[in-house]
């Protein structure tokens, strides 16, 4: 939720006709209408595809003319070119470059039809950049200053925006990111301050309250997430306008929950207070639902929760899309209809199972504040930590980092794009620090419903580690959706370093599907996905000296497990592109029967290293029929024996690896009493 719910009109002059424009303040955590959804990261530091460097500083001067991917109408001209220097956009003709000690607007300083963030540095290492967004006839041209070493907060960062909308011709002012950092690297609190808001001429303005000194109320988060933003509008401020924002509906529902409430968000940004209005919603472009509701109050600005008065029963487990709008505030005509309604489409379905959360760690035994993140995060699911799959992944900084960090575990850290911790992520949504994880997130974690069943069973003998993963979906999804396979050893002491832990939990040691996944596509409703893994740990323990990637663990030669005994392995279905996750589980170990046969020598084989035949031998107490297999590193099946039915007693099954290439394999024995497995190898 925003941090804000305030109005803040700022009309600083009156302007006749066209000229005129008003403004509202928004804390959405967006940007405005959602279209640019790229991380704010620098220039060669993560930025996403697709920007143009207009300015590289440091930056003293005006730019020359930029083009505007669409003609924009500012104060009643036709624009599709533009200039831009350190927080300023001008459709004006600049005679000289103002500076960045911010005055208040109007300013003879700056040149006329002039937006301004006015304040801001682009120094050495700083850019300002433009993307385009959306398409015509939606565009938005973004104009974005990456800026760093403002006096005022020393040396950190701030990221601005002047976005340009096509067809509304709205002008937005996005403060997208703020960090103040002192000389010795310390967090500090100061964040920049400018002057913002829209110059007519030197004597007509509309600015934000408090300039020159507004302050960046953004955080640090790379994404959208904590944006604010301020939209300017051309015109006069209509009496009667509302503005639908938001739905707060779940995507997943159970035909068997009943009636679906029909709710979100609108905001009033009529001039005068709202005490009537008619909410409306319609299926699949069906009837029409509406409700009258009065007995309101929304003053001017307010934004305001919504639920229609009756809700939406479906009739059958299908995929349904909702158009919900507003109309008659006041029971008069809404002055601008194109900003009444939303869509949104959810799924219902006829199967529900439970969710188990899964919880990523992102953490360091170098990293201070992720001493307490851990302890927060652990006195969370204490006592419920079968409701939830937690997985730590040691980190590489700060300082020389986690002795434990691994390039997979760094590989994760990537796909969230994460340059701070403790960080957590929450079934690939929730993204914060772990000291900020609170019972009531748990809480509605595990009380989403889940529309998938994982179930995983894994066989353990020494090094050796096999896993059959089935999936069964109750609903189709559609999408890059990657199966991942952990296996984390549940308690750690080796990799003790500064920041005052002395054990650690689930730690990450080894990603049976890699970094990033196995694709499995599309899923369809009722069809389920088996898949079958297999890994060895190679070599002997290695503690490596630091978390830095010239000492990580090479998996082909060494490893870092502490205790085999105290494995445990963690399973999850996730959209690679949206990062959901889908459900999560822990795979049941069987290694019992496998220890019992291999402790009485039941089962045993001859030549081990082997060249040609190696011979299987093993005990029945009854008849059974037997399967041999000899199954390679990646999981395939390269050799097998049928035996038939076996009577009971001592029996032996040769199996030829003979066309078998050197290496290491696994020998399975399969029986009516269970599956077990040895390692062979073949020379």
């Amino acid at each position: 939720m925003r941090k804000f719910t305030l109005l803040a009109f700022a009309l600083m002059m009156s302007i006749a006709g066209s000229a005129q424009y008003y403004h509202l303040d928004w804390d959405l955590g967006q940007n405005p209408k959602g279209i640019n959804n790229d991380n704010e990261y620098p220039v060669g530091g993560g930025l996403p595809g697709g920007w143009t460097t207009i300015i590289t500083g440091p930056a003293t001067a005006w730019s020359g003319d930029i083009t505007i991917p669409f003609t924009f109408n500012f104060n009643g001209t036709d624009y599709t070119s533009c200039k831009v220097a350190p927080g300023l956009l001008t459709f004006g003709t600049p005679s000289s470059y103002p500076g960045t000690t911010a005055a208040a607007l109007p300013s003879a300083s700056l040149p006329d039809n002039t937006i301004a963030v006015w304040g801001l540095t682009v120094g050495t290492g700083d850019f300002i950049i433009s993307k385009t967004f959306g398409s015509s006839p939606n565009r938005q041209f973004w104009v974005q200053m990456n800026t760093a070493g403002n006096a005022n907060i020393q040396n950190g960062w701030a990221y601005w925006s002047i976005v340009l909308e096509e067809g509304t011709n709205n002008v937005y002012i996005v403060d997208q990111r703020n960090q103040c950092v002192t000389a010795s690297g310390a967090a500090c609190t100061e964040k920049p301050q400018v002057s913002a808001g829209i110059q007519i001429n030197s004597t007509t303005a509309i600015g934000l309250p408090g300039s020159p000194a507004v302050e960046g109320r953004a955080g640090n988060d790379f994404t959208p997430a904590d944006n604010v933003y301020y939209t300017f509008y051309p015109g006069t401020q209509p009496d009667n306008d509302l503005m639908m924002v938001s739905t707060n509906m779940a995507s997943d529902y159970e035909l068997a929950g009943g009636s679906i409430k029909i709710k979100g968000e609108f905001r009033n940004i009529g001039a005068t207070a709202l005490t009537s209005y008619d909410l409306n919603y319609s299926v699949n472009g069906g009837a029409t639902v509406t409700e009258n509701v009065t007995g309101v109050n929304i003053a001017s600005g307010v934004y305001y929760d919504f639920e229609h008065a009756t809700g939406f029963a479906p009739p059958s487990s299908d995929a349904y899309e909702i158009k919900i709008w507003t109309s008659n505030p006041n029971q008069m005509t809404d002055a601008n209809t194109d900003n009444d309604e939303i869509t949104t489409n959810i799924r219902v379905h006829d199967k529900v199972y439970v969710r188990k959360p899964l919880y990523e760690v992102f953490t360091s035994s170098t990293c201070g504040p992720c001493t307490p993140g851990n302890v927060n995060f652990h006195g969370v699911i204490e006592g419920k930590e079968d409701e939830c799959v937690y997985i730590k992944y040691q980190q590489s900084w700060p300082g020389t980092g986690d002795p434990y960090c691994t390039a997979e575990s760094n590989e994760r850290r990537n796909f969230y794009s994460i340059n701070s911790i403790p960080r957590m992520e929450v079934d690939g949504g929730w993204d914060g620090n772990a000291s900020s994880f609170t019972s009531q997130m748990h809480s509605d974690a595990t009380g989403m419903p889940a529309f998938m069943e994982i179930t995983a069973e894994s066989i353990q003998w020494g090094k050796h580690v096999e896993l059959n993963v089935e999936v069964n979906p109750a609903s189709d999804f559609q999408g890059n959706n990657t199966l991942h396979v952990a296996i984390m050893e549940k308690l750690t002491f080796n990799n003790e370093k500064t920041n005052g832990e002395a054990e650690f939990e689930n730690v990450m040691k080894k990603m049976m599907t890699g970094g990033v996944g196995v694709n499995l596509g599309s899923l369809k409703k009722d069809t389920k996905v088996e898949r079958k893994f297999t890994w060895n740990f190679k070599g002997d323990y290695r503690l490596p000296f630091d978390g830095q990637s010239a000492n990580w663990i090479n998996h082909n030669t060494a490893h870092s497990v502490e205790e085999f005994e105290d494995l445990i392995i963690a399973v999850w279905i996730q959209n690679a592109s949206t990062k959901e996750v889908h459900q999560a589980t822990y795979a049941t170990q069987t290694n019992t029967s496998v220890v019992d046969m291999t402790q009485e020598s039941k089962f045993t084989m001859y030549p081990n290293p082997a060249t040609d035949v190696t011979s299987v031998n093993f005990d029945l107490t009854t008849g059974s029929d037997v399967k041999v297999s000899v199954i390679n590193v990646s999981g395939q099946e390269v050799a097998v024996s049928n035996a038939g039915i076996l009577n009971a007693g001592e029996n032996t099954v040769d199996v030829d690896v003979s066309n078998l290439t050197k290496g290491v394999y696994y020998v399975q024995l399969v029986t009516d009493f269970g599956t077990f497995t040895k390692p062979l190898t073949v020379q």
